[in-house]
């Protein structure tokens, strides 16, 4: 039984890997830290702890410090204009403040932890490539390409103990509605997933899911994911 952080609950996505993790029957507890309160739905869970935060740039040691045995975190966070604060610093604060706190004391490098994050399939890792071809809409992950390279290599650093997966899905649809389904058949297997197959692969690989690299792109979610939802009733 293990303790699952989680960012973006209150969101679409992030509501969907709250779910799962709450029906997980290897999570004994949730740690959702978000702006405000969540819906009844979830508070009325005994597993789930909920800590409000105003700023997302602060972790202290009294905040985290209970947490220290979590197992993971789920970054579900995100915006759709390219914050700076949202993509960048924000989730680097949390990584330095975590690590921070673990390696304290030799005890916590020996416990593995594992950071999930949520990005997205149009980023690029070099921003000197011209990108005349939906320029704006892709100018917009300079800051997630900023940190997908600035937390591989704090992974880098902090390994064995600290593991970071990357995924990067396409189009996220809704699971159910004629509409979702012609958006899928239009964009095809490799832009796009539905909420509850992208969230139930982000809760395996907070499990311990294995996966061959740090970056999992939207096909490999989309195979997984469906064979989860397929197999589990939590998913």
């Amino acid at each position: 039984m293990v303790k699952v952080l989680l960012t973006g609950a209150t969101g679409s996505i992030g509501g969907a890997v709250l779910e799962q993790c709450l029906a997980h029957p290897d999570i004994s507890t949730v740690v959702a830290f978000a702006r405000r309160k969540l819906p009844d739905k979830f508070t009325s869970d005994p597993k789930l702890h909920v800590e409000i935060m105003k700023d997302f740039s602060i972790w202290s040691e009294e905040l985290l410090g209970p947490h220290r045995d979590a197992a993971a975190m789920i970054w579900a966070m995100g915006d759709y204009v390219g914050s700076e604060n949202v993509t960048l610093q924000y989730p680097l604060a949390f990584q330095n403040a975590f690590i921070n706190i673990r390696t304290q004391s030799s005890s916590g490098e020996k416990l593995p932890f594992i950071h999930v994050h949520l990005s997205g399939k149009l980023s690029v890792q070099d921003q000197s490539q011209s990108l005349y071809f939906m320029q704006n809409s892709r100018k917009l992950k300079v800051w997630k390409t900023v940190y997908n390279y600035e937390e591989r290599k704090l992974a880098e650093r902090y390994r064995p103990w600290f593991h970071l997966y990357v995924v990067r899905p396409g189009g996220v649809l809704r699971d159910k509605g004629w509409t979702a389904s012609l958006q899928e058949l239009v964009m095809g297997r490799s832009w796009s997933v539905r909420a509850r197959e992208l969230s139930a692969y982000m809760v395996y690989l907070a499990l311990g899911g294995e996966e061959s690299g740090a970056v999992i792109m939207n096909e490999r979610i989309v195979e997984k994911g469906r064979e989860l939802v397929g197999l589990y009733a939590w998913a």
